[in-house]
């Protein structure tokens, strides 16, 4: 246990004040925890609600019923989070349906996943996509599908439906014992300090050199989906250097300029300044537009998962745990053996397996896990340790009222979390009332294998006690407002865009592993929406493709 207990003393501090906060009120590894959390005379309810990792972790042991049943499927995805979703849209868009989705998971979505209660529909992960770009074309495939584009520009640009964008006030940031309505470089900055505004202009002098940015072929700095951008030599080089390497090599000292980029690299990448590469750090603020919109529901990006799967969901089998692909004349597959997969799959909830028998399988899931279920991968010469996740944990709290003057985005500054977003924002409401707050804290020590531990040790009580000891910085009494918590863990919920890994050989590595298609947002490297829809659409269509399946291509 020396490691754990080094993390809670030492590498605490690295995630900030809050944990050490939820120590100092009584949080210890292996306490009893007590029947329920309470503020003055109310009970505050709750429970640790996922995710699976008790069922997922089965595949360290290896011990798996052998399958009662064999099924042919021409086409299984394995996994249906967006990545998984998006080939089956695919698939289903070009008229071919024979396929199936199997997800370990309760329900479908991956970090998309979302919930109810009696107030509002909420987020479990990723709660917003940002209106997409020229080179997104698949996104606004589908967010046309979706009934979200009104109408259309002189320019031919979409325009999008304003109910479905973020309503003010967006953000706010508390910051000095205030809150302010702003979160940039910009507001942070003191005017009065010569090196702190220097800084900001050096900063926001390289922001707008990489967004202007075109190489030879006319393609962007950085561009979303990232296959898109250039492949320049003076880009790609800088993924050798994390941000803090920049930030020091051009000299920028300014503590609140460097909070605010580290916040950032947290928010999007789970990772800190220490530990982001300056490619990813850039691409976050030179990928989109300065004035960049974002469309947001209640259930956040749950409302993309509603869409896909009001037609998806015949095909989609939960409680599926995949444990092992066979490729080659093993797999059985007709009519060409050689080029078939069994898929051996557990139902984790009659504890019977079965053996679907695909000549293409999509494999949907992060990379780490193919070298537990596919046989023979990694081949030589390759290696998955290059293929770090940030641990996360999730809370949705359920209030009375709204704290006053809430945005859709609350940030504390200083604070290990990445603040709270409010379900009912986009409520078009006179009275106020009951809501829910989603709040977001990634686990960013180096070694996030120590994270994921001591994440997964703590109790209920632990992530009350924590979340109350950081919001109440802000929120005096917070948990008077308070009725019900439930708390969860994603204990690999993000690629971490490391200095090297962007543009290393282990993320770039094959696509595919012979009939087995690969298809996650970590091939990018970057644990976004778009990213991951990119990569489910691309399979897909090398699956129609192999298959003689006619389709038009959406990337």
């Amino acid at each position: 246990m020396e490691p754990l207990r080094a993390l809670t003393r030492r590498d605490l501090l690295r995630l900030g004040p809050a944990a050490a906060g939820a120590l100092a009120l009584g949080c210890r590894p292996g306490a009893p925890p007590p029947p329920g959390a309470s503020a003055g005379s109310r009970r505050i309810t709750g429970a640790v609600v996922g995710a699976s990792h008790r069922v997922g972790h089965r595949l360290r042991e290896g011990t798996f019923p052998a399958p009662q049943q064999t099924r042919d499927v021409p086409v299984v995805i394995v996994g249906a989070g967006i990545a998984g979703l998006s080939a089956g849209w695919k698939l289903a868009r070009s008229g071919m349906r024979d396929f199936l989705l199997l997800e370990l998971e309760p329900e479908p979505g991956g970090n998309a996943r979302w919930g109810r209660n009696e107030v509002s529909a909420y987020p479990w992960g990723a709660h917003y996509v940002p209106v997409p770009g020229p080179e997104a074309t698949a996104v606004r495939e589908l967010l046309d599908e979706m009934g979200l584009v009104r109408d259309h520009g002189p320019d031919g640009e979409p325009i999008y439906d304003p109910r479905h964008l973020c309503h003010a006030p967006q953000e706010r940031l508390y910051i000095d014992g205030e809150w302010r309505g702003e979160i940039s470089a910009r507001a942070l900055t003191d005017a009065g300090d010569p090196a702190a505004a220097a800084a900001l202009a050096a900063f926001e002098a390289d922001m707008r050199r990489y967004r202007d940015y075109r190489d030879t072929r006319g393609r962007r700095a950085f561009a979303v989906p990232r296959a898109a951008g250039t492949t320049d030599a003076e880009i790609v080089a800088l993924d050798a250097l994390s941000m803090r390497d920049y930030f020091d090599r051009a000299g920028w000292a300014s503590e609140r300029l460097r909070w605010y980029v580290d916040y950032c690299c947290r928010d999007d990448y789970g990772c800190t300044l220490d530990t982001t590469s300056a490619w990813a750090g850039w691409h976050y603020f030179c990928s989109r537009p300065a004035d960049a919109e974002y469309l947001t529901w209640p259930e956040g990006n749950g409302r993309i998962v509603r869409h896909l799967m009001a037609d998806l969901a015949p095909r989609v089998s939960t409680g599926m745990l995949v444990y092992r692909l066979r490729s080659g004349s093993d797999a059985g597959a007709d009519p060409a053996p050689h080029d078939g997969v069994a898929v051996d799959a557990l139902d984790t909830r009659a504890e019977t397996a079965v053996r679907f028998r695909a000549r293409h399988v999509i494999y949907a899931l992060p990379r780490f896990t193919a070298r537990r279920v596919i046989e023979g991968y990694p081949p030589a010469g390759t290696t998955l340790e290059a293929f770090t996740y940030c641990p996360w944990m999730v809370a949705n709290l359920t209030v009375d009222r709204l704290p006053d003057g809430a945005a859709w985005d609350n940030v504390l500054y200083d604070s290990p979390a990445v603040g709270y977003v409010v379900a009912t924002h986009q409520n078009l409401r006179v009275a106020p009332g009951p809501s829910v707050l989603t709040y977001y804290l990634p686990l960013t020590p180096p070694n996030p294998e120590i994270a994921r531990t001591w994440m997964l040790e703590r109790s209920w009580d632990d992530w009350v006690a924590l979340i109350f000891a950081d919001l109440s910085q802000a929120h005096p009494g917070i948990e008077s407002l308070v009725s019900h918590v439930d708390v969860m863990l994603w204990g690999h919920a993000m690629i971490r865009p490391v200095p090297g890994f962007l543009w290393g050989a282990a993320r770039s590595a094959g696509r595919r592993h012979g009939a087995i298609h690969f298809a996650h947002s970590d091939m990018s490297g970057l644990s976004l929406f778009e990213e991951a829809q990119y990569h489910g659409v691309r399979a897909a269509e090398e699956v129609l493709r192999e298959l003689g399946h006619p389709h038009p291509s959406s990337l």
